[in-house]
């Protein structure tokens, strides 16, 4: 038998962690022979780059063991490249040394893939041999032609990440992503998946002033490595200098200007569409358990856009949004309303491809934030709301016709019905001082920097100012806005069916909370769209319109507004533990079983039946919220450490385990919520820590004022609550803490 070779890398900065990791590697090749671990210490690195011979090293060794201790990029990068190079992996941590810095947990990633902690080098050197006794992780060799890209988000949309958004779209091709704001944790197993079923991965990095920087670029890192080590094409992109570390420069795309991106996104989108090209040769891995080839999706719809079709499940609400009865569709987050609106896109532009109109919109939020701050500030507020409602007409009679434009750029030139109204909509369109390139975010975004010029030019330094309607003609419209709306009522009589689907107009806001004028901002939205709707309604034409919106943000929008009751509307609010089985049974049986397997049957192929004496489907149910989103996190986090065990079904040990990961997610994801609504509530659920499952109001008023300021803000916070205390309070702090 020939000997068997592993690699340890850790950060190369000498300290107490190297002096034990070097002594125990040393002790252990001494005390036999069957297998050698090298470290970066003992390659031939004169002259060359760390990296690139710690990489070798890697190539050439049998297994990985990596220490997470104190994560840096280097390292991180080595894990992730050695997991995409199907090696075995160990991963160590010295629990002897406090680590002020980041840690793993927060970054997600290595607690489901697992480590072992060790004291001193004693310890360290009985865990060595075990790597080589893993088995390397499985890596699916499918690879999604249908969203082939993969984008890490970064914490903030910024001008700079929007831009690298909308060339990817610019590009053709569909993406799927990983949003922290959408999702707290990346899991090894989601992120491997994830770059395993790309063409191509984008992964943006974020200087060291950037807020959330030390997360996301560990995930950065990790995501950058498995992605090298799979072959796939990938760019990484930084915005300046820094971060990265000299040993990865080679790998690094530096932008300075936002031409910049173009230039590395379309030489990225050249990547991908040779890998396209190129066959992929399937990977012959060994007879796999059920669990193991299992796919339930992603919680977050936008990654399945092209898979949700198969396992949608259609409930009442859906249908009312899809024969266009409600206007609105309100939801808490992770009910659904996402694949509500991707789920009415895609059936609507197939049922008549050469006829239907459907505009999916989703305005970056920070945007509005902007204008606001720059123009609306200074408004009164009957000139706030008319002036933010003009805008909003105006911002979709553009993208109607933009998408018109785009849709019929060749079909008009065969079809003398659509041909003169086509050349008409395209004077129109296409004037001197408007660039029409780039994704619906940066029109917008690029109407507004007009707008602001303009009113600088004309309002600069007054602090209150009332436009009439002459004045907002001008400060708003760069087109012959009449001349347009007539020109698309007369063209779309040749057409079929207008869909306006407004998702995300609540999300991006800023951690101050909503104020009175984001609220009129969303209702001059919601105003526009039913103008348009009554607008081309008079010509007979059939259009329809649906916002997707937080019902937290709607029910203070009915408050500031007055409007109850205005709007038709339908609301996500799964009440029935057995419609979310049902939800998850499509997802299993999706996966190869016969259509007709009944919940239990389906259910026991993938987990234990009980845990802790509970039904364990009840028991999931129980602590998610009612949300499918978390019921799905939830499943997912635990189906991720019995994969990583090795185990055919999800154990017991595998629940206790995901749930204390899916518990911290949770924390988080509701006090995001609760941010969003009332900043002084973020860190309140803390409060709770050790207290009693059900308690009277004055008992939770006094938690409460604890964790925040009292008097009306410790009133405020408790109402946001009190409609949904059950859910809403206790059953995440009792995840936390580990009362289940």
């Amino acid at each position: 038998m020939s000997e068997l070779t592993g690699f340890y890398a850790y950060p190369s900065q000498p300290n107490e962690i190297g002096q034990c990791i070097e002594k125990a590697v040393d002790e252990y090749n001494r005390s036999q022979s069957d297998v050698h671990v090298n470290t970066w210490v003992q390659l031939d690195i004169i002259g060359h780059f760390i990296s690139t011979e710690v990489l070798n090293g890697i190539d050439e060794a049998d297994f990985l063991i990596a220490d997470i201790t104190k994560l840096n990029f280097n390292v991180t990068y080595e894990i992730g490249y050695a997991i995409g190079k199907s090696k075995r992996v160990l991963l160590t941590k010295n629990k002897s040394i406090e680590n002020q810095e980041l840690m793993a947990d927060k970054v997600g990633i290595f607690d489901t893939l697992g480590y072992r902690e060790y004291q001193n080098s004693q310890e360290l050197k009985s865990f060595i041999l075990e790597a080589s006794k893993k088995a390397p992780l499985e890596i699916s060799s499918r690879v999604n032609r249908q969203a082939p890209v993969y984008l890490l988000e970064t914490p903030y949309k910024t001008d700079w990440s929007g831009r690298i958004v909308s060339r990817i779209k610019k590009s053709g091709y569909i993406f799927r992503n990983f949003d922290p704001n959408e999702q707290p944790r990346l899991s090894a197993y989601d992120a491997i998946n994830q770059v395993s079923s790309s063409y191509g991965i984008v992964v943006p990095l974020l200087s060291k002033t950037s807020s959330g920087h030390a997360i996301h670029n560990m995930r950065a890192a990790f995501i950058a490595g498995l992605s090298e080590g799979m072959g796939k094409a990938f760019r990484i992109l930084q915005n300046g200098d820094e971060p990265v570390p000299l040993d990865y420069r080679d790998f690094v795309n530096v932008t300075y200007h936002p031409d910049d991106v173009n230039d590395h996104i379309a030489d990225f989108a050249s990547d991908v569409a040779r890998a396209f090209q190129e066959k992929a040769e399937e990977k012959k891995l060994p007879e796999r358990s059920f669990l193991k080839k299992l796919n339930l999706g992603s919680s977050s719809a936008e990654n399945e856009m092209r898979d949700l079709n198969a396992y949608y499940l259609e409930t009442d609400q859906y249908l009312k949004a899809l024969r266009g009865e409600a206007h609105l569709v309100i939801g808490r987050k992770g009910s659904g309303k996402s694949a509500i609106f991707l789920q009415i896109r895609d059936i609507e532009r197939d049922r008549n491809r050469s006829k239907n109109i459907v505009l999916d919109l989703k305005p970056d939020g920070y945007k509005l934030i902007k204008f606001k701050e720059r123009i609306l500030k200074f408004l009164e507020e009957g000139t706030y709301l008319h002036t933010i409602t003009a805008f909003w007409e105006y911002v979709l009679l553009l993208e109607i016709c933009y998408k018109i434009l785009e849709k019929d750029k060749k079909r008009h030139i065969h079809d003398h019905l659509l041909y003169d109204g086509y050349r008409a909509l395209a004077n129109l369109y296409n004037v001197d001082d408007y660039d029409s390139d780039g994704d619906f975010s940066e029109r917008m975004s690029q109407l507004m920097e007009k707008v602001y010029s303009e009113y600088e030019s004309i309002h600069s330094g007054k602090e209150k100012v009332s436009l009439s309607s002459s004045d907002l003609t001008q400060l708003l419209y760069k087109h012959d806005v009449k001349a347009l709306r007539k020109e698309l009522l007369s063209y779309m009589e040749h057409k079929g069916t207008l869909w306006l689907l407004f998702d995300n107009i609540d999300n991006g806001w800023p951690t101050s909370g909503l104020e009175h004028n984001d609220l009129l901002i969303i209702r001059a939205l919601i105003d526009a769209t039913r103008k348009i709707q009554r607008v081309f309604g008079k010509k007979e034409l059939d259009i329809k319109t649906a916002v997707f919106l937080r019902n937290d943000v709607y029910e203070l929008l009915v408050k500031e507004t007055a409007d109850r009751g205005k709007e038709a509307s339908v609301l996500l609010d799964w009440t029935d533990p057995d419609l979310l089985r049902e939800l998850v049974r499509l997802r299993i049986i999706a996966n190869g079983l016969d259509e007709d397997t009944e919940f239990v049957e389906a259910w026991l192929k993938i987990i234990v039946s009980h845990y802790k004496g509970e039904e364990s489907s009840q028991y999931f149910i129980d602590r998610s919220l009612m949300r499918p989103r978390f019921l799905l996190n939830l499943i997912n986090h635990c189906k991720s450490f019995a994969i990583n065990l090795n185990h055919e079904i999800i154990s017991e040990s595998d629940i206790e385990k995901g749930l204390s990961a899916y518990a911290s997610d949770l924390l988080r994801d509701i006090g995001y919520e609760l941010r969003d609504i009332a900043p002084e509530s973020e860190n309140v659920l803390y409060s709770f820590i050790g207290c009693n499952s059900e308690m009277n109001e004055s008992d939770v008023l006094d938690l409460i004022a604890e964790g925040s300021k009292p008097g009306e803000v410790t009133k405020k916070i408790f109402q946001l609550s009190r409609k949904n205390r059950d859910r809403f309070i206790f059953r995440p702090v009792n995840l936390t803490l580990g009362q289940n």
